[in-house]
């Protein structure tokens, strides 16, 4: 039997191509707008980081500020303003307030709406509980805090702007061992786990609490020789779009040490050529004027004109100069010349002496910072920090510090306010009998060995020790040297404060 199909027309697959066209074109749209969401989630994650970001540095920006206004030179300087008692005592915190176009601004408000300040009540142990947890509530001691504002002069955008950054506020008080722990938990310090409420001093390498040296004392000056307090500044940054970061760090002054002596040979068996001249004079009489004629000055210490090393050093000195020429402290004989080894401190090993090149160096304007040649020597009105890694000629006036790590050369009437220290390969040469005067002090130390070689703190026999520091003195005339300990105070007063510890507050 035949059977017959009927013809295929195609009309069952009409419409396919719609349908392929429709699912394709649904699938471009929700990739496209997938790329659309995940540009805008990107955009915005990038916004939002840019503002943190923003709200961070505006934050470090606060500390900045309020750290280079804790100099006395400075403009609008916080100096007189710093807190001398601990948190939650009367003048305990320093508030520097920086609104945004007259805005309210009262951290001190802990419970209040105009940036209030959060992280106080952990620190503060002498506050009412009801102070932080209620309102309208008073801290245990009335006027546990005083207030300035942020200063025009470190505006980074144009005054209509009115605010300078983001940061609203900079708490400033001093350091104790509750800092950043709060009340209910111990702070570490030097690996001391400690709960009293001990003020926290700085000793030059790292930082001490009082239990440590003694009963606990309220000033770090009682705490021993060379303590500094350390204050912490805690500063809250705010965007406009709401984003919140608060930074707390420490710091502690920069100070120069008061050298002892107004020429010091700072390492063994010294090589001295005394001057040729009976005219000439090395005093240790401190004069006391430093560059304001006397004005912020602390009480005159006499020293030696020439502070040796050792004894052995001091008896060898002592025997090579003219009697008459050097004056100094009562018992420090005539020549006046004393074996200065405890009063150098750290300085008396080639550890410590590197150290100050460093810090010398770091407070130092790059361009002040040379191989060869002194580019600004400084005045008394404006002191310089000179800094010289080669050898070096110097025959003019100048005022600050001049560090040269190379061979000092002096001729003709050479007159210098403040501290040479030749650190380094440890020689002077003063050439000529002109007039010229140094007032401060000048120390010589020798890093090199006999070969010219440099030689580490722990290469040097006996470990640690300097070595022959050279002074040549070729004529004399009717040059002087004066001792002067204002100049050592009042250059540290002018330093920034150096940053101790930073680390950002989860709040």
């Amino acid at each position: 039997m035949t059977q017959t199909f009927g013809k295929y027309d195609g009309k069952s697959e009409n419409g396919i191509a719609l349908l392929i066209a429709i699912f394709v074109l649904l699938l471009i749209t929700a990739i496209g707008a997938g790329m659309i969401m995940l540009t805008n989630t990107e955009i915005n994650t990038s916004a939002n980081f840019r503002d943190e970001q923003t709200a961070f540095f505006g934050a470090k920006a606060g500390i900045e500020e309020v750290r280079d206004r804790l100099r006395t030179g400075a403009s609008s300087s916080l100096s007189g303003s710093l807190p001398v008692t601990l948190l939650g005592t009367p003048g305990g915190a320093l508030y520097v307030l920086n609104p945004k176009g007259g805005e309210p601004d009262t951290p001190w408000a802990v419970n209040g709406a105009a940036y209030p300040d959060d992280e106080v009540c952990g620190e503060m142990v002498n506050v009412s509980a009801a102070y932080c947890t209620g309102l309208p509530a008073a801290p245990v001691a009335a006027g546990w805090y005083t207030q300035a504002n942020a200063s025009a002069a470190y505006q980074t955008q144009p005054a209509a702007t009115v605010s300078v950054t983001s940061w609203k506020w900079t708490r400033v008080n001093l350091k104790t061992d509750y800092t950043s722990s709060g009340s209910a938990a111990t702070s570490s310090v030097d690996g001391q786990a400690l709960h009293g409420n001990y003020i926290v001093c700085w000793t030059g390498s790292n930082e001490l609490a009082t239990p440590l040296v003694g009963s606990p004392v309220t000033t770090c000056s009682n705490a021993g020789a060379g303590y500094l307090p350390v204050y912490v500044m805690t500063t809250l940054a705010v965007t406009p779009s709401g984003s919140r970061r608060m930074v707390q760090a420490e710091t502690a002054a920069v100070t120069i040490p008061t050298l002892p002596g107004a020429m010091i040979f700072d390492g063994p068996t010294p090589v001295y050529g005394d001057p040729n001249s009976n005219a000439f004079g090395v005093t240790g009489i401190d004069q006391a004027q430093g560059p304001s004629a006397g004005a912020g000055c602390p009480a005159a210490v006499n020293q030696p004109a020439l502070g040796a090393y050792n004894a052995a050093s001091a008896t060898s000195l002592s025997g090579t100069v003219r009697p008459g020429s050097y004056t100094g402290a009562a018992g420090t004989g005539s020549p006046s010349v004393a074996n200065v080894s405890s009063s150098l401190g750290a300085l008396a090993t080639v550890g410590g002496l590197e150290a100050l090149v460093s810090q010398i160096t770091m407070m130092a304007a790059p361009v002040n910072i040379n191989t060869s040649s002194i580019v600004n020597p400084g005045t008394d009105a404006a002191p310089v920090i000179n800094v010289i890694t080669g050898d070096t000629s110097f025959s003019g006036s100048g005022a600050g510090i001049l560090l040269v790590e190379g061979n000092l050369t002096m001729s003709g009437t050479p007159s210098y306010n403040g501290l040479i220290l030749v650190i380094g390969k440890g020689t002077v040469t003063k050439n000529g009998g002109g007039n010229g005067t140094l007032d401060g002090s000048i120390l010589v130390a020798n890093l090199y060995d006999s070969s010219g070689v440099y030689t580490p703190a722990h290469l040097l026999p006996p470990a640690g020790a300097p070595g022959i520091p050279t002074l040549n003195w070729n004529g004399g005339g009717n040059a002087n040297v004066n001792y002067d300990s204002c100049w050592s105070s009042a250059l540290s007063k002018s330093l920034n404060y150096r940053i101790v510890a930073v680390r950002e507050l989860m709040k």
